[in-house]
């Protein structure tokens, strides 16, 4: 009986797909011309959903760490539920925590990475010392998968369409004749916080408006630290008519603070925040969302992490599905 990667060379896909159909995963999403090549070898060589997840399994223990910054964040809902998917799909189980736990946590995690408690890492790592570090020990180890970030020395990472999003945000609110846009952007300093501002940087230079520092903020995904840096733009810029958020936990704090300093959402200050979550539907103003593929980005890495090394081609791998804008009452 052949392995999995021998199906998948034969099929042209990767082995996380394989295991995805063996498996009946209802989310794949391939051509059916794909799918009927794939499951007609799989009844040639009499493959089973039990030999699938025996072949994808590096070790005995059958789990994959999901390492995020504060799992209380509403946006790592979805994620966690596409990388679960496929995580059963190929017969594994996923272990969440939390990479903010400070230095025993990470030095709980550095043990079970270096002690292979574990059969693979996806960690949405930021520019700290302790997640770079964690990075690469996890790689010598176990094969590791980056979410959200790019640490550079061939570290593969799968990332969202932030460019895109923030263009689509941003050319919203121009369409609505907004002259004066600012940007709360995410921490200052991560590559997605870098992509958001050059997508909000685009759409202001096409439409000739201005886009200079000024006019951005940086603010932690956190409501209290949205309101604080909310607080600062509209201060030091008086005039500015609509906000680019690029978080939209910091977005709701922002929201607040326009309120309290007396300015009406939208006739005032107009609001569009990357992220959908379901509470931007029920604030005192419904927030304008750019939906992200946020399930996909869980899948992806998961499936991401399957592949055998150097099978993608490429060690950024951007989720093909495009970000969606959401239009509600704050714009």
């Amino acid at each position: 009986m052949p392995t999995l990667a021998e199906i998948a060379k034969l099929a042209g896909v990767s082995p996380a797909v394989v295991s995805r159909v063996v498996n009946k995963d209802k989310t794949l999403r391939i051509s059916k011309e794909t799918l009927e090549r794939v499951q007609e070898i799989v009844r040639e060589s009499g493959y089973t959903a039990n030999r699938a997840a025996r072949s994808l399994r590096s070790t005995e223990t059958g789990l994959i760490a999901l390492v995020v910054h504060d799992v209380t964040n509403p946006v790592y809902g979805e994620i966690t539920k596409g990388a679960n998917a496929a995580a059963a799909a190929a017969g594994k189980a996923i272990l969440i925590s939390d990479a903010s736990g400070g230095d025993e946590g990470t030095a709980r995690l550095m043990e079970l990475v270096s002690g292979r408690g574990i059969d693979g890492l996806v960690l949405q790592a930021d520019q700290s010392l302790s997640d770079q570090v964690l990075a690469r020990a996890a790689r010598e180890n176990v094969p590791t998968v980056l979410l959200q970030a790019e640490l550079g020395d061939g570290m593969p990472a799968v990332v969202l369409p932030d460019k895109e999003a923030a263009r689509l945000g941003t050319r919203h609110l121009i369409d609505r004749q907004h002259k004066a846009i600012g940007c709360l952007a995410t921490a200052e300093g991560l590559s997605f916080t870098e992509n958001r501002i050059e997508g909000w940087r685009a759409a202001l230079s096409e439409a000739g408006l201005p886009c200079n520092d000024s006019l951005v903020r940086y603010s932690l995904p956190t409501i209290e630290d949205g309101r604080r840096a909310m607080e600062e733009l509209l201060k030091m810029q008086p005039d500015i008519s609509a906000i680019l958020c690029c978080n939209v936990v910091s977005a709701l704090g922002a929201m607040a603070a326009a309120r309290d300093l007396g300015r009406r959402i939208p006739e005032d200050c107009a609001i569009v925040a990357i992220h959908d979550i379901p509470m931007a539907d029920f604030v005192f103003v419904p927030l304008t969302t750019v939906e992200m593929p946020l399930y996909e980005l869980g899948r992806v890495a998961i499936e991401q992490l399957m592949t055998p090394a150097g099978a993608s081609g490429r060690e950024t791998l951007v989720v093909s599905k495009a970000p969606r804008l959401i239009h509600r009452a704050s714009s």
